[in-house]
């Protein structure tokens, strides 16, 4: 889901430290690798989801569709961070307008920002016809926020179609790749440098999604490693996830997640396998974006992407919104 509709797409994952680049061909109607990339960003350029240089990140943008050849000027970027809302609402069952406006006001009051001027899209997760409820899953971005991440892309010489959050970009990757039975409880975590991204999914339906920050200021022993950090992190959503359940009978509790897929940057870091073993105590390994999807074109393409793969979901999920049903 997202802000905007659908077209052939760059997805791009812009990073405090990488940016990563992935763009999608259709062959006999399922997806294959035509073009991607990663390459660093300036130091600086971009803070807790915040853009601070816009200049040098839209110079970055040109430099990646230089380097590999990238075609489509009709990009898809992940939001996350402080200024994205990303939930599961549950509101009455009703049609058209009327089911907007009251994922809208429900989406208000759950909201830690006002959502006069936001930006606003929402998903229905369900449509059991014998239900008086409708759950969706709601998207939002503060005001100006994507209006920066258009006159960013406008000034690399591209266009925004999509604005998505990281959270739903992973839920793509993760269905296409995984293809999970429906009652399967999988919590995806993607590690930037900077901030980690937590979505619980059922099958392919997304329970809860979380945006945190990995900086030391956040947590009340700044000596903690940033695996330790990350630790902590998945222990506050699975918290959250045992206090929803409480309340909420028929919602998953955190014993039912059956394992971790881990993403980005950080999922390689030291010491990290050893702490969620020893913290977490759940089956965890890499999230693979390119298990079902195949490569075209030269074998250093696939040597890049294969490299680089942990950083990649993100990047592919955005990618994937270029195709009728994700």
């Amino acid at each position: 889901m997202g802000i905007f509709g659908n077209s052939s797409l760059v997805g791009l994952d812009v990073g405090s430290t990488m940016m990563k680049a992935v763009e999608l061909g259709n062959r006999r109607g399922k997806p294959v690798v035509e073009h991607a990339g990663i390459v660093a960003m300036p130091s600086g350029a971009l803070a807790d989801g915040i853009l601070i240089d816009r200049a040098a990140v839209a110079d970055c943008i040109r430099q990646l569709y230089r380097n590999q050849r990238l075609h489509s000027k009709h990009v898809a970027v992940g939001l996350a961070g402080e200024d994205i809302f990303v939930a599961r609402v549950k509101v009455e069952r009703a049609n058209g307008d009327d089911l907007a406006e009251l994922v809208r006001r429900e989406a208000a009051r759950l909201a830690p920002f006002p959502l006069e001027g936001a930006s606003v899209d929402f998903q229905v997760l369900d449509t059991l016809l014998n239900s008086r409820w409708i759950h969706a899953l709601v998207v939002a971005a503060k005001p100006g926020k994507v209006g920066r991440l258009e006159d960013l892309l406008r000034e690399a010489g591209k266009t925004l179609e999509v604005a998505d959050s990281t959270a739903c970009a992973l839920v793509n990757a993760f269905e296409v790749n995984y293809e999970p039975a429906p009652t399967d409880v999988t919590a995806l975590v993607h590690l930037g440098a900077a901030l980690m991204t937590v979505c619980v999914v059922r099958g392919s339906t997304p329970l809860l999604a979380k945006d945190l920050s990995l900086a030391p200021s956040q947590f009340s022993e700044e000596e903690w490693s940033t695996t330790d950090r990350i630790a902590v992190q998945l222990e506050r959503v699975f918290e959250l996830m045992d206090e929803s359940a409480d309340e909420h009978p028929l919602e998953p509790r955190s014993s039912q997640i059956q394992r971790l897929l881990l993403s980005g940057g950080n999922a390689r870091l030291r010491g990290l396998r050893e702490v969620l073993e020893e913290r977490i105590h759940l089956p965890h390994e890499e999230m693979n974006p390119f298990r079902r999807i195949e490569f075209e074109g030269s074998d250093a393409l696939a040597r890049l992407v294969w490299d680089h793969a942990h950083c990649m979901p993100v990047a592919v999920g955005l990618a994937l919104r270029g195709f009728d049903g994700t």
